[in-house]
């Protein structure tokens, strides 16, 4: 699938996207830098923990995928699972570091597309740079808060 192509279908789910709440098609096609459409098979590996070699954002949109953690043994633990109309990896692109956590496809046929945001440039469109990042921002706050639950 062509760049376009996949743009227009992340466009057409952007609703669907909490990054991209109160953006419209023209703040998100200003915001994006690079975006692919993949389809993995079960057990598949879309990034792996300590991985630094992209800054992809992926939308699952079919499917699910599960969330692991190595240990200092080097021993993988299922943490999450997501499933499709969840955001991946968003942590990547703010931390600027390797990925925190490792994602693989939990069943055959997941599809996500991922997307990578444009770095901002001094007075360049600074209403969708702050839109992006307030619902970044939120998102980040309610995994946390998600998280706390379960470890109590």
């Amino acid at each position: 699938m062509d760049d376009n192509k996949t743009l227009e279908q992340l466009l057409k789910v952007k609703d669907k996207i909490s990054f991209f709440k109160d953006l419209s098609n023209e703040d998100i096609k200003f915001l994006i830098k690079d975006i692919i459409f993949k389809k993995f098979g079960n057990n598949e590996i879309i990034f792996s923990q300590g991985e630094n070699k992209d800054e992809y954002i992926y939308y699952i949109m079919k499917g699910f995928v599960n969330i692991n953690l190595r240990d200092q043994f080097g021993i993988r633990k299922n943490v999450a699972t997501v499933h499709h109309g969840s955001v991946i990896g968003e942590m990547k692109p703010i931390l600027d570091e390797g990925r925190t956590a490792g994602c693989v496809a939990g069943n055959a046929g997941a599809i996500v597309i991922g997307f990578t945001i444009e770095h901002y440039k001094d007075g360049s469109n600074s209403d969708a740079y702050a839109k992006f990042y307030r619902n970044m921002s939120y998102i980040l706050a309610q995994k946390i808060k998600e998280t706390n639950k379960r470890v109590k």
